[in-house]
C-alpha cells in the first residue's frame, strides 16, 4: 500500500544546513517510504550554504521542489506558508517537516491505514498518548500537538478562515495549533500512532529551545511582546481558543507538568512571577492566570502572597542596612 499520491510534504529549514543534511539522510535513505514523495522545501532566505545542499539533493531526486523566500519571514510565518500552500495542493493529506528533527518509519504502515481510513488528524511523535478520548488525554494530545511535525491533517480543513486565524496568531508561537483546537471544537478525534514517526530535535539538544522565535531577526526590531515570549505564554494564549474551559485548563496543566517546560507548579510559579508580576508587564501574568482551574488560581494568589512577603521583607533589610550605615 502506498499513499505517495495523498501526502504531501512540506520542509521549512532557515540556516541549518548541517542538521538539514541529517534530516535529507533520513529523508532520502534507500529504505525511506517517503523518499519519492513530492516534497516541497521552504526557505527562508537561508545564506549559510543550505541552497548548496537542497540543490545537491535536487539533483539525485527530481521530486524534490525549492522555494526560496526573498526574506526570512521568521519561523512562525514560514508553517503558516506552508499551511497555506497545503491548501490548493491537490492533495487529501499534508505534512510540515522541520530540518532538525529525528524521523522514525517504524510505525508507516500504521500511518497508511489511517490515511486509507481518512482520519482527521494523526499524530505521528513521540509521546505516549493512548487512544482515549477523556480530557485529560485531549489536553495531553493538544499539547504534543504543538509540535509541528507531529501533525498529519487533511487539506480540505485549512480554509481561508484557519489561514487567517493561524497568521493572526503568530504571535503566541503556536500558529498550527490553531487547527488542533478547531478540530477538537468540532469534536473531530485525534488519532495518534502507537509507535513514533518523528521525534523532536528539541529532546535530542539538537537546537536552541527559544531559537525559532526570533532567530535571524535584529533585535532594535523586535516588539517588546516578542522578547518578553515564553512557551508558556503563548501556550495560554492559544489555548483560549477552546470553547470546553475545563479542557482549556487541563490544556495548560498537561504542559505545566511537562519535565521541560516547568516539570511541576512551584516552578511554574516562581518563573511567572519574576518574569511578568509588575506593572509595565501585568498583562502576561494575567493572560497566564486566567487559564488556569479555580483550584490552582486560588493556589497560584497563595504562592503570589508569599512571593510579595518575600519582596517586602527584602526591601525592609535593605532599608534597616542604609539607615545603620547612615546613623
Amino acid at each position: 500500500m502506498s499513499i505517495k499520491n495523498k501526502l504531501k510534504i512540506y520542509l521549512i529549514t532557515y540556516n541549518r544546513k548541517d542538521t538539514l543534511l541529517r534530516t535529507f539522510k533520513q529523508i532520502f535513505a534507500q529504505d525511506s517510504p517517503i523518499k519519492d514523495f513530492n516534497i516541497t522545501i521552504l526557505n527562508n532566505n537561508s545564506d549559510d550554504g543550505t541552497d548548496e545542499i537542497i540543490k545537491a539533493y535536487q539533483e539525485k531526486f527530481p521530486n524534490i521542489e525549492h522555494i526560496k523566500h526573498c526574506v526570512n519571514i521568521g519561523g512562525n510565518a514560514n508553517i503558516c506558508r506552508a499551511f497555506e500552500l497545503s491548501s490548493y495542493c491537490g492533495y487529501d493529506y499534508a505534512w510540515i517537516l522541520c530540518d532538525d528533527d529525528i524521523i522514525n518509519f517504524n510505525a508507516w504502515k500504521e500511518l497508511e491505514t489511517c490515511i486509507e481510513q481518512r482520519k482527521d488528524l494523526i499524530c505521528v511523535s513521540d509521546y505516549s498518548f493512548p487512544n482515549e478520548q477523556s480530557k485529560k488525554q485531549i489536553a495531553s494530545q493538544i499539547f504534543q500537538l504543538t509540535f509541528v511535525p507531529a501533525n498529519i491533517f487533511k487539506t480540505e480543513y485549512i480554509t481561508d478562515s484557519m489561514l487567517t486565524s493561524m497568521y493572526e496568531c503568530i504571535y503566541t508561537m503556536f500558529p498550527q495549533t490553531c487547527l488542533t483546537i478547531s478540530l477538537i471544537n468540532k469534536n473531530k478525534k485525534i488519532v495518534v500512532l502507537k509507535k513514533a514517526i518523528v521525534i523532536n530535535g528539541i529532546c535530542y539538544g539538537l537546537q536552541d529551545k527559544d531559537s525559532s522565535y526570533i532567530r535571524g531577526i535584529q533585535k532594535d526590531v523586535i516588539i517588546e511582546r516578542k522578547n518578553l515570549a515564553t512557551w508558556i505564554l503563548g501556550y495560554s494564549n492559544i489555548i483560549t481558543l477552546i470553547k470546553d474551559k475545563e479542557l482549556m485548563s487541563k490544556c495548560i496543566e498537561a504542559a505545566i507538568q511537562y519535565k521541560d517546560i516547568y516539570g511541576n507548579f512551584e516552578l511554574f510559579y516562581k518563573d511567572i512571577f519574576v518574569r511578568y508580576f509588575n506593572i509595565a508587564y501585568f498583562n502576561y501574568f494575567y493572560e497566564i492566570f486566567k487559564v488556569l482551574y479555580f483550584k490552582r488560581k486560588l493556589e497560584f494568589l497563595s504562592f503570589l502572597f508569599l512571593y510579595l512577603s518575600y519582596k517586602f521583607l527584602q526591601k525592609i533589610k535593605l532599608t534597616i542596612k542604609i539607615i545603620r550605615l547612615y546613623y
